[in-house]
């Protein structure tokens, strides 16, 4: 649910359509949440159960030559490019639009 926490702060969020529709259908009450600290022991179990989590929370955790192959970087880096992907294939369709369909 870690969604909600940005419901109402102070940001800037890229995201699908989709996701988008989700936050503005959501019954999520719009409060600042971003200040308010996450508990402890939820920290603690992802530092725990994820490496992925804890080479990004920690200070050193995730030295400058291993952010290239970070799996949140590759990961954000596939989706900025399928989403231009996307977009040019719609401009695309829309300014020769294809006989065939």
């Amino acid at each position: 649910m870690q969604w909600t926490e940005f419901i109402g702060g102070d940001v800037v969020l890229t995201m699908t359509h989709k996701w988008q529709k989700r936050f503005n259908a959501s019954d999520v009450e719009v409060v600042e949440r971003m200040d308010q600290p996450v508990e402890p022991k939820i920290v603690n179990e992802l530092l725990r159960r994820f490496d992925e989590f804890r080479k990004a929370y920690e200070e050193d955790g995730l030295s400058v030559e291993e952010f290239d192959d970070y799996g949140a970087t590759r990961r954000t880096l596939r989706q900025f490019l399928g989403g231009t992907q996307d977009l040019t294939r719609m401009l695309r369709d829309f300014m020769v639009p294809n006989p065939d369909v």
